[in-house]
């Protein structure tokens, strides 16, 4: 955007790309990701290495989705908790294989494991195949459903 564009910009664009390179700008152990259009939060765990999803898993947050794998990606295995997870496109379900693939292929024992994922993201996993991924563990809900 040029200097001319933004001063013909309304402030909500503006602002949006602000927050936008703000949350580019920081680090995922020190505060939660929210991408811009508030349909997705990252937190990452308090009592072990991981994250917590919160929100809508789609084409608009995969970026973010990405973002904060990758800074979890650092060999060793991590967990994820998709307990908050109201929605996910194929898209988001590729970004989670992918990184545990990932850290499959980097050796030893490292896993990604998926903890409390929602009955149609398990259902899902299944029906593609993806549950048995190397390097992708899918914890056994803790309730039956």
């Amino acid at each position: 955007m040029s200097t001319k564009d933004a001063a013909s910009a309304p402030a909500s664009v503006i602002a949006a790309l602000v927050e936008r390179f703000v949350t580019a700008l920081t680090p995922i152990t020190a505060t939660p990701i929210t991408a811009t259009d508030q349909l997705l939060r990252i937190t990452p765990l308090a009592n072990r290495a991981g994250l917590w999803v919160e929100g809508e898993l789609d084409h608009s947050t995969l970026p973010d989705l990405r973002q904060a794998l990758g800074s979890m990606a650092s060999g060793r295995g991590f967990c994820v908790d998709l307990s908050g997870l109201a929605f996910t496109d194929v898209g988001g379900l590729r970004a989670l294989v992918s990184a545990a693939a990932a850290l499959h292929d980097g050796g030893g024992d490292h896993v990604l494991t998926l903890r409390s994922a929602p009955p149609q993201v398990r259902r899902l996993l299944e029906l593609t195949g993806w549950h048995q991924t190397p390097g992708l563990h899918l914890q056994a809900p803790t309730h039956p459903g």
